[in-house]
């Protein structure tokens, strides 16, 4: 699995991105073959772009079509992309469509879009998440947004996303590129650059982007994860059972307590729970719920975590699963739970599961 940084040094654009990932490796003739699929007329081909700077090549999308947000999704619905490839495009596609019909404040159920149901919108779209897929891509980053003269639904889309304004005289992050990009995660590590690609606009010097592949050490995945801690002095602890079981149904990855003495000598808890961003707000309502606290606090941490694979393996015990851990850092452990159930069946201490096999 591999990473790619999208810096985007002065735009970003559909055709830039998919340029960039066939820069890095994703052939243009497997993407037209992918593309057919969708079965519409279409030609792809490098258009040379030339200015006092740079002399580069773009991609140019020629064919006639503009399609309402129900007949799109029926064209990617029933064309032959892969189920991922189509769960992917119909979800960037249903996001545009509600954005869009908000700023435009339409009540009807379908209608065209100004831009986005156009050949090369569609082909942009489903064309960057078949080269991410044949680059075999774990995780997007990109940069801060460069605005200039931004549409409403490039500004909708971009909430909560760090920008720079610039005065670059064009429109430099369109609305496709937005919701390409809408997932992808701030940049807070060095990498190892394996390879990079500039993709170029269409509309000045300055309107260009650069993708870089990053080699990590194999078997390392970087992620973000949220810390939340609660002071709980006057809660009956046998509540925490419940409170457990409703954090973990709302996505905790981890939830535990410390035992802490607080002001006036005070025996109490820690309530310690570590989430991703997306689940925040509902295991913060949880928190407040079904506990006693009236505050709490987080913070947000880098992670790095080995990538595994379960393997089954013969033990005398029968069938036992191991967590492996792939690439550089070799190691593995049995899983609790299979070891679990054997003692149980056999009636026997779990620890001597653990001691033969381990």
């Amino acid at each position: 699995m591999k990473n790619i940084y999208f810096q985007l040094a002065g735009g970003a654009a559909g055709d830039m991105l998919l340029y960039s990932l066939i820069g890095l490796g994703c052939p243009l003739s497997y993407l037209k073959k992918e593309l057919k699929k969708l079965k519409i007329n279409l030609d792809i081909t490098l258009k040379e772009i030339k200015n006092s700077h740079h002399s580069n090549k773009c991609l140019e999308f020629k064919g006639e079509l503009n399609l309402s947000y129900f007949q799109i999704v029926k064209l990617i619905s029933k064309s032959k992309l892969e189920k991922d490839i189509k769960k992917k495009a119909l979800k960037s596609y249903k996001e545009l469509f509600e954005i869009e019909r908000k700023i435009h404040k339409a009540k009807a159920a379908d209608f065209k879009f100004h831009h986005l149901g156009k050949l090369d919108a569609i082909l942009e779209i489903c064309g960057f998440y078949i080269a991410l897929k044949y680059l075999d891509v774990s995780d997007i980053f990109v940069s801060d947004f460069p605005l200039s003269m931004p549409s409403a639904a490039a500004l909708s889309i971009l909430k909560g996303k760090k920008i720079n304004a610039r005065n670059l005289g064009y429109e430099s992050v369109t609305p496709t590129a937005a919701i390409l990009l809408k997932g992808a995660s701030e940049l807070n590590f060095d990498f190892n650059l394996e390879k990079y690609s500039i993709a170029f606009g269409k509309c000045k010097e300055t309107d260009y982007l650069i993708a870089y592949l990053m080699n990590e050490p194999a078997g390392v995945e970087k992620d973000k994860i949220i810390k939340i801690e609660a002071n709980i002095d006057d809660m009956n602890p046998q509540i925490f059972e419940d409170v457990f079981e409703k954090l973990y149904a709302c996505g905790a990855k981890e939830a535990y307590v410390e035992q802490v003495v607080m002001k006036k000598s005070r025996p109490a808890f820690v309530l310690n729970v570590l989430c991703v961003s997306r689940d925040f707000e509902k295991i913060r309502n949880i928190i407040f719920s079904h506990t006693t606290t009236f505050g709490l606090r987080y913070s947000e941490y880098l992670r790095d975590k080995l990538k595994y694979n379960f393997i089954l393996k013969k033990t005398r015990f029968g069938k036992i699963r191991f967590r492996v851990a792939c690439g550089t850092f070799k190691k593995e452990t049995p899983e609790y739970e299979d070891c679990r159930k054997i003692a149980r069946k056999l009636n026997i201490p779990l620890s001597d599961i653990y001691r033969s096999i381990w």
